[in-house]
């Protein structure tokens, strides 16, 4: 199993006007008392908002691929969290799914609910967590071989502990998060009859990693798996034609 996660997000080129810096892209905003890098585009709804894994080398840049091949003026959103890609490093250690889910929310503002929600790897969480919270900002949900709470994020990273995991310097409660998520997907009235399209690996897949996926798929009646042929982990960058036909269909 693939041991090193790169996130991803898409790119978008419309700064926010919140408050905060300009950089080199998007702007540094505020959210759950951190800051974080945000940068949208388009104006076609529903808005996407694209969610990254996790890594020292994390970030919204892992979605470029895909953005290219959105349409311009479709609306999406991609962001940095604090402590990730070209985010600054968080105020505070120990944040967990509450903050991931209100640093989502910010971005969710900017992009204008209801969203699709496409997270990859551990970009599930936030994502399963989020839409918990709060269904009704959220019209569809896209994991891109997301990690399953039932499985672990522990052996989807091939890390022995907590300690092994590389998160840049998030600094999160990942012990926490992971039983947020896990509450988050035992509440079967939140995702009852939310469109989800669930797109898993098609290469170096074990049976245990499709049951997981088939797991997340299984969370909505209106669940779907489909299989990226010949991509890794790395969906974005290997299949990204296969991610913009999930959310397309979302």
């Amino acid at each position: 199993m693939t041991r090193t996660i790169a996130a991803c997000l898409a790119a978008c080129v419309l700064t926010l006007t919140a408050c905060g810096n300009e950089s080199d892209w998007g702007t540094v905003t505020e959210a759950a008392g951190e800051r974080q890098r945000v940068e949208c585009r388009g104006t076609v709804t529903p808005a996407v908002v694209l969610v990254h894994g996790i890594g020292d080398r994390a970030g919204s840049a892992s979605w470029s691929e895909v953005l290219d091949l959105l349409p311009d003026d479709r609306r999406v959103c991609r962001y940095d969290r604090p402590g990730a890609g070209d985010s600054p490093a968080p105020r505070a250690s120990g944040r967990d799914g509450t903050a991931l889910a209100a640093e989502l929310d910010a971005v969710v503002a900017e992009a204008g609910a209801p969203v699709v929600l496409a997270g990859h790897s551990f970009g599930s969480y936030p994502v399963l967590i989020y839409t918990a919270a709060h269904r009704d900002r959220v019209a569809g949900v896209v994991l891109v071989d997301g990690v399953d709470p039932a499985f672990g994020l522990l052996p989807a990273l091939g890390a022995g502990s907590w300690a092994d995991v590389s998160m840049a310097k998030e600094g999160l409660a990942l012990e926490t998060v992971e039983r947020q998520a896990r509450d988050a997907v035992a509440r079967p009235d939140v995702f009852a009859g939310l469109p989800l399209t669930v797109l898993r690996r098609g290469e170096n897949a074990t049976d245990a990693w499709i049951a997981a996926q088939q797991r997340l798929a299984g969370l909505s009646p209106r669940g779907e798996l489909r299989v990226a042929d010949g991509a890794g982990h790395q969906i974005p960058a290997d299949d990204p034609d296969a991610v913009v036909a999930a959310i397309t269909r979302s």
